[in-house]
């Protein structure tokens, strides 16, 4: 082997090892003994560590009791919500060591880190960083848990200027938090639109329960929008206050929210050509609901998914009824003719509503999901007549961000250009994404879509309802471009619709949709 080496040989000194010289010999030897000596200390804390951590192991079953736990720094957090949010930490940190006679250094060490990650999940501190001591006042086995922590900032102001759901609006949001050192926030929001003309939301929330996962809430919020062409080119004002808890961390078993709610609406600035339909809804009314909303989202990605699912219930039980216009809540917008522009009758409307949606993605090959998404809703009388109900109330389906290739809230019942709406609906997509060949890293995709769909009343006849729904779809299809602008999706298609109900309005060729979620 030796022979085969032939001068000059190549060098094998590297740069990044400061290696010396070979002239210079004295150099070169202290080099190579520092070099041994890194060597030995780094295997030497090796082993120390590896002995500690069988050190540990055999000491995690030793008797050691928490005498006590102290936070440090957290000026504006109530001390009688840091007790109610630790205790059950302490007494539920190991379910075979219930007692403190029973407590170990395993269960001293599980009750440290599930207090810290408590903390955490207050989003109310930056840092959070914990050490167990002796007790110098227990007794021998006693210990104390130091939590040290960094407060966040309390006050935020923020302005934005968005585009979603077809709309462009700019706002600005301040929110202030911990004000009654309970991990609570106050929320405010003002946004001024392009159909949405005015709103804003005032909210405050805190947790119920010291696991955190349970929140109640209460909110004022208001709005003046315009409904278009198809809501009989009117506007709608609608103040409302909501209160309720939302319960669950939005991993297994989804999210729980239950909202009771009371809302003034009035619908006004009817064009003379608005259907009878929507001025029946004219005027001020009143709402009182009990809502209860369970989602399910474990999609990896929410516009091109390829696993996971997207689950979805929303029921409602509500009371309508009509009231004589309120110089209060109707000065508040100053919107001019609002009032009886029709008569919606006397008396109460009970309703129940339910809606429910699914998604399901699925990957087919490098950079191209195929994903299916179905939605569907039923809207029954319980007290009243139907004809009496809110347009608002009503279903509306049709659009970009629902079945492509219809206008917005163009599909269903009809009077001249207006939407009736309606009280049964279903809507089906098939979408398939994919990658640019020549661009796959780009943000644009290529899609191409079918949508079915229809929306109708609900008839008395149950088999000749359901008959009709199922044999009488509207059907569009279509191919385009998704961008992807995170969270918001951007659709650029050019739609072909293939099968409508008499006086649904179409659009066909290039229909453009931008939203959060779409069909």
């Amino acid at each position: 082997m030796a022979d085969a080496l032939r001068p000059p040989l190549q060098s094998t000194v590297r740069p990044s090892d400061r290696e010396p010289s070979q002239d210079d010999l004295a150099k070169l030897r202290a080099w190579h003994e520092e070099r041994l000596q890194r060597k030995l200390r780094g295997e030497y804390e090796s082993q120390q560590l590896h002995l500690a951590e069988l050190q540990l192991n055999d000491t995690l079953d030793c008797p050691l009791r928490i005498a006590s736990v102290k936070v440090h720094g957290a000026t504006h957090t109530s001390k009688a919500f840091l007790d109610w949010l630790i205790r059950p930490r302490l007494t539920s940190s190991h379910p075979d060591h219930p007692t403190d006679a029973q407590s170990t250094l395993q269960s001293v060490l599980q009750a440290t880190r599930a207090i810290s990650d408590s903390l955490s999940a207050t989003d109310l501190f930056r840092t959070v960083s914990a050490r167990v001591d002796r007790s110098p006042e227990g007794t021998p086995g006693d210990v104390d848990l130091n939590f040290t922590v960094t407060e966040r900032g309390r006050f935020f102001v923020k302005t934005a200027t968005e585009i979603g759901n077809c709309e462009g609006t700019a706002s600005i949001t301040a929110r202030l938090t911990n004000i009654l050192g309970r991990a609570d926030t106050l929320t405010f929001n003002s946004s001024v639109g392009t159909k949405t003309k005015r709103a804003f939301d005032a909210s405050f929330s805190l947790p119920v329960s010291p696991s955190l996962t349970t929140t109640a809430f209460l909110s004022l919020v208001g709005a003046d929008r315009e409904l278009g062409i198809q809501g009989g080119s009117g506007r709608e004002e609608r103040v409302a206050i909501k209160a309720g808890l939302r319960h669950g961390d939005g991993l297994e078993n989804g999210v729980h929210e239950l909202t009771a709610e009371a809302l003034w609406r009035s619908i006004g600035n009817l064009a003379p050509e608005a259907g009878l339909g929507v001025r029946q809804s004219a005027g001020p009314a009143l709402k009182a609901a009990l809502a209860h909303r369970w989602t399910l989202n474990t999609l990896n990605d929410h516009i091109m998914p390829c696993k996971g699912t997207l689950l979805r219930i929303a029921q409602e039980l509500a009371v309508t009824k009509r009231i004589p216009p309120s110089p209060f809540l109707g000065s508040l917008w100053s919107t001019s003719n609002v009032g009886n522009d029709g008569d919606m009758g006397e008396g109460s409307t009970a309703f129940c509503k339910i809606e429910a949606e699914a998604k399901r993605g699925w990957a087919l090959t490098r950079g191209s999901v195929l994903s299916l998404c179905g939605r569907s809703g039923l809207l029954q009388v319980l007290a009243g007549n139907s004809d009496t109900l809110h347009w608002s109330d009503r279903f509306q389906l049709g659009g970009p961000l629902s079945v492509r290739g219809f206008s917005a809230d163009g599909m269903g019942p009809r009077e001249r250009t207006t939407s009736l709406g309606g009280t049964l609906y279903y809507a089906l997509g098939l979408s398939l994404l994919s990658d640019i060949p020549i661009r796959p890293t780009w943000p644009i995709k290529l899609h191409t879509w079918v949508n079915v769909g229809r929306l109708q009343d609900r008839g008395q006849d149950v088999r000749s309802t359901v008959h009709t729904l199922l044999t009488r779809p509207s059907v569009s299809a279509g191919l385009g471009l998704v961008y992807r602008l995170d969270p918001i999706r951007v659709e650029a298609n050019v739609a072909f619709p293939l099968a409508a109900s008499r006086g649904e309005g179409l659009r066909r060729g290039i229909q453009v949709g931008i939203g959060l979620e779409m069909l």
